[in-house]
């Protein structure tokens, strides 16, 4: 009988000290987020933990298209990486499982783009994307934001907001038109992001001035006395693209359907009064103007191309008021 006893308090013992298990935390980073067709997508699931201190005994499988077909079966797969053929945008889920059986998972969106758009992941909007030079350009106005009436000023709320040019644009081509403060965000500094997707930025007067010197000859066959910048581009005789030395052949290759693809389209813009305008002062035809993140003492620098018809149009620098609203272009170094 006293064995007996011994044997049923020694069970009862066993089982009070035996702890609960408690099930690995999945977790991993991918890097990059955002990438595209040519892109390899290194995922590290290091930050997954097991509450009860047994992380070596981990075990990870990976579901890189999210589709419940996984790539492998559990084992030591803790790096993994990964690669898409088509744009858009995939689920890559991780299931950690611990010494027990237990298995947690995680899910991490990634945004695959073309090499010729990207999609911006605020909004979901895609925006063509050109190289010219060494950078990549935004082929399309960006237009992010809150939509104003023309008489209604910005607020500085940490909201970014914009102004639609009034007309026909079914095709949202137009964009937004922007303060040089809002563009900015509020920074000072050139080559900010501003209100750019993440990794692109407000071009500077440098950016600008490089993508615009793969068209540039620096014998102009004619000069202009109403110029800042004292600068007139005009293409590289060894471009093959038009006739350069005639006026207007930037415009030729910069406007929708030029041959360079960056699709410039003449807005207008909104002035400090409130008004639209797509007359630039007494300059002749319609205008599309363009914020850098550049200053020239209280002003700060803009980039205005004219549109006089369909092949004949010019580009200039100025520096001007910064309560104008002006369309944004974003570039980057590399995709």
């Amino acid at each position: 009988m006293k064995v007996r006893f011994s044997l049923f308090f020694l069970l009862i013992f066993s089982f009070a000290c035996e702890r609960e298990n408690n099930p690995p935390q999945a977790q991993f980073t991918c890097s990059p987020s955002i990438g595209n067709v040519k892109t390899i997508f290194d995922l590290d699931a290091s930050a997954s933990i097991d509450p009860d201190g047994l992380k070596t005994l981990l075990t990870y499988r990976w579901d890189v298209n999210c589709d419940g077909k996984w790539d492998m079966d559990f084992g030591p797969w803790k790096f993994f990486n990964c690669s898409f053929q088509v744009p858009g945008i995939y689920g890559v889920r991780l299931e950690v499982k611990d010494s027990f059986g237990a298995i947690s998972s995680y899910v991490y969106t990634v945004i695959v783009d073309s090499l010729h758009s990207i999609t911006d992941p605020r909004d979901g909007q895609v925006y063509p994307v050109v190289k010219i030079g060494s950078y990549w350009w935004f082929a399309r106005n960006l237009n992010i934001g809150k939509k104003l009436e023309a008489s209604e000023q910005l607020a500085n709320n940490g909201v970014i907001e914009k102004y639609i040019y009034p007309g026909s644009d079914s095709d949202n081509l137009y964009g937004g038109l922007y303060t040089w403060d809002e563009a900015m965000a509020g920074e000072i500094i050139e080559g900010t992001t501003g209100i750019c997707p993440p990794g692109w930025h407000i071009p500077s007067n440098n950016d600008w001035k490089n993508m615009l010197s793969v068209f540039r000859n620096e014998s102009p066959p004619r000069a202009f006395s109403y110029k800042i910048s004292n600068v007139r581009f005009v293409p590289d005789q060894t471009v093959i693209h038009d006739n350069y030395l005639q006026a207007g052949a930037v415009w030729r290759l910069l406007r929708e359907t030029g041959s360079t693809g960056f699709d410039v389209i003449p807005v207008g813009f909104r002035d400090p009064d409130g008004v639209f305008g797509y007359k630039d002062y007494h300059f002749p035809g319609k205008t599309a103007s363009f914020w850098t993140s550049s200053s020239y003492g209280n002003s700060r620098i803009r980039v205005r191309m004219y549109a006089n018809g369909t092949s004949d149009g010019d580009v200039f620098k100025f520096a001007d008021n910064p309560e104008f609203a002006f369309s944004i272009r974003c570039v980057k170094e590399s995709l």
